[in-house]
């Protein structure tokens, strides 16, 4: 099952993470190092805005929305729910408009400020129908929401920068006329209610218990996964935010589009398990979540990090290379350290509803992400912030692991992990060989080749489980 899901939500966890790592290349090419670190700053500002206004009720409505189903239980849900989705948007957008003119970029314009108003409310809009889309397995809707934002979004913001010049509001405002797009179309298919009240004070305060922890412990993981790129432009502006955010961002979003392509069905499949077989089920459900998540993460990292200097010459513009390089490695590996603690050992606590754990280990990483990226720029300038951020997410892994492992039962799938290992090993060996790639199509040859040869060995390590599962079959079907 969590194969054939996998499958199913696999076009929308490639296609929109791809496009958002695209834009992080080709932005590089189309405007300065100022416009660039204005766009990634106010992106990573709503991250942060979205944890905490409205991410305690998405986190809520994916847990347990499916008890708000029979003709009852619904209406009480669509109403609360219409009510706290707008109260987060309009609180969303004060917000960015005053941190966007006081703080991250003072005297900017009214039309930047605008742009920024709509990316966020649009975007708010498309990541919770994407959530509830997903608790309720409606995958169409999922799909619309996760591709036509990044991918639309990005080819109109990149259409108006040609248009009208190389500022800021343009990119913003093509992802935020795509995103509108988006929650538009799929509005009719969705289960919906056109009322805001009365609200339901007993769903308030049970997402509130649910999610309050979920909040302070997500905006601790924000601090931790965004405090290099705020320390770095405090320390030395917004040009070299800029320049750090090329080599952070493609890192962080190529362990994202990895993990992205199989934790989609993931969670809700341990979900299932545990309402229905309970926690010991859940656990079993979890690692072998993590054991296609580790197959992915492991030969992407390796990948980069083999590849990575010719990836940077032919990808990205030149004044972006040197920091780039330096940054990429060590971005890429603070990225699947996080997605595996966000898709593995996290997942623990929420299963079981003790969400004050996660608060407390993303305090762990918040705080060392800001004291070591403040000691790193300041000793080793933008590699030694991207190395804190290795440390610091380290840091919180092996606290939450520790935690999982020895409380929760949760277990590792060890003999999967063995059989990726020598798989990853096999891809690394042949990539050593390979001369850097003077152009795309060398580059492109060398991925393929590199994918190649780590499939061919997964496949020939899993044979003898996959020889008994096609023996089986035939005795099955006949039974």
């Amino acid at each position: 099952m969590l194969l054939r899901h996998t499958l199913l939500y696999l076009p929308a966890q490639f296609v929109g993470p791809l496009f958002q790592l695209l834009a992080m290349i080709v932005w590089t090419h189309v405007v300065d190092d100022h416009t660039l670190g204005i766009i990634t700053l106010v992106t990573a500002t709503h991250e942060l805005l979205q944890i905490g206004l409205l991410a305690w009720w998405s986190q809520y409505a994916l847990r347990f929305s499916g008890r708000y189903q029979d003709d009852d239980q619904a209406p009480r849900f669509y109403r609360t729910e219409n009510a706290v989705l707008l109260l987060s948007v309009i609180l969303q957008a004060v917000a960015i408009a005053f941190l966007l003119h006081f703080v991250i970029a003072p005297g900017v314009s009214t039309a930047v400020i605008l742009a920024a108003i709509g990316y966020v409310v649009t975007r708010s809009f498309n990541l919770y129908i994407s959530e509830r889309a997903r608790a309720q397995h409606q995958i169409g809707v999922y799909s619309i929401q996760q591709v036509l934002g990044p991918a639309v979004g990005f080819l109109l913001g990149l259409l108006l920068i040609k248009l009208f010049g190389r500022a800021a509001e343009w990119p913003l405002t093509g992802y935020a006329v795509a995103q509108l797009t988006a929650a538009l179309v799929v509005l009719p298919s969705i289960p919906r209610s056109s009322a805001i009240w009365p609200i339901d004070r007993k769903i308030v305060r049970h997402a509130l218990h649910y999610g309050v922890p979920l909040i302070i412990g997500g905006a601790l993981g924000w601090v931790g996964l965004n405090a290099s790129r705020f320390v770095v432009n405090e320390l030395s502006g917004v040009a070299a935010a800029g320049l750090f955010a090329v080599g952070y961002g493609l890192g962080q979003r190529a362990a994202a589009v990895a993990a992205m392509l199989v934790t989609a069905a993931a969670f809700p499949l341990a979900v299932k398990r545990m309402e229905v077989a309970g926690s010991q089920a859940a656990m079993r459900q979890l690692a072998d979540n993590t054991a296609l998540l580790v197959a992915i993460l492991a030969p992407s990292l390796t990948g980069i990090f083999m590849l990575r200097t010719e990836i940077v010459h032919l990808l990205i513009a030149q004044p972006f290379q040197q920091a780039t390089l330096a940054i990429l490695p060590l971005s890429t590996l603070a990225g699947a350290i996080r997605n595996l603690r966000a898709h593995f050992g996290d997942q623990v606590f929420l299963l079981h509803s003790r969400t004050r754990w996660m608060m407390a280990i993303s305090a762990i990483d918040a705080v060392t992400t800001v004291i070591l990226s403040a000691i790193g720029v300041h000793y080793w300038g933008l590699a030694g912030a991207a190395g804190a951020t290795v440390a610091s997410a380290l840091t919180a892994a092996i606290v939450c692991f520790s935690i999982g492992f020895s409380l929760f039962g949760l277990t590792l799938p060890v003999v999967h992990l063995v059989r990726i290992a020598c798989a990853t090993l096999a891809m690394a060996a042949l990539l050593q060989y390979f001369p850097e790639a003077t152009n795309g199509v060398m580059l492109a040859g060398h991925i393929v080749a590199g994918a190649t040869v780590y499939v061919v060995a997964l496949a020939l390590l899993y044979a003898p489980l996959l020889l008994r599962l096609l023996r089986a079959r035939p005795q099955h079907s006949g039974a």
